[in-house]
């Protein structure tokens, strides 16, 4: 075989790699994270009304804002689940773990409702954002919470229903 040919498909095969790469970043990768961080800015807006309706009904002390943080957990769960981790101080919250979640719960249905967002499934309308785990690890209580805004959302919540 001819030395050109082979340098020729090489760098054939470089150029159709990078741009398949540019391609998927373009279209795939890029838009999936901007859906990702829209669906985030939601997400934490409901949580942190929920939580600050929590403190007013005393089910939490204040807390400072710094201590409030949350991160993506579609990196575990794959591409296109719009589920976030929160977590706060164990000493603020003033109920039992149980009784938290519960009550968080009630307050995220409560502001889809007064901001007229469900998910919409065959079954029937379900509330946008729920709460699908909370535990504690060390000084701090953990919580996901699942903003049901497309399918693959929702097949996650449905998932983790069966392994309960």
């Amino acid at each position: 075989m001819n030395i050109d040919l082979i340098i020729q498909i090489i760098i054939g095969l470089v150029a159709a790699f990078a741009v398949y790469n540019l391609i998927h970043y373009i279209f795939v990768t890029r838009p999936g994270r901007k859906r990702l961080a829209l669906a985030q800015r939601i997400a934490n807006e409901a949580v942190k009304s929920s939580i600050n309706k929590l403190v007013e009904q005393k089910s939490l002390s204040p807390f400072d804002e710094s201590d409030f943080k949350s991160e993506d957990i579609a990196e575990v769960w794959g591409r296109g689940v719009m589920a976030f981790e929160y977590h706060l101080p164990v000493t603020k919250i003033n109920n039992s773990i149980p009784e938290f979640r519960q009550a968080l719960a009630n307050t995220l249905e409560q502001y889809g409702d007064n901001h007229h967002m469900h998910a919409h499934t065959e079954q029937a309308d379900r509330p946008a954002f729920m709460v699908t785990d909370v535990w504690q690890l060390d000084d701090r209580v953990h919580f996901d919470v699942a903003y049901l805004v497309n399918t693959t959302t929702i097949e996650y919540v449905d998932d983790l229903k069966r392994l309960h």
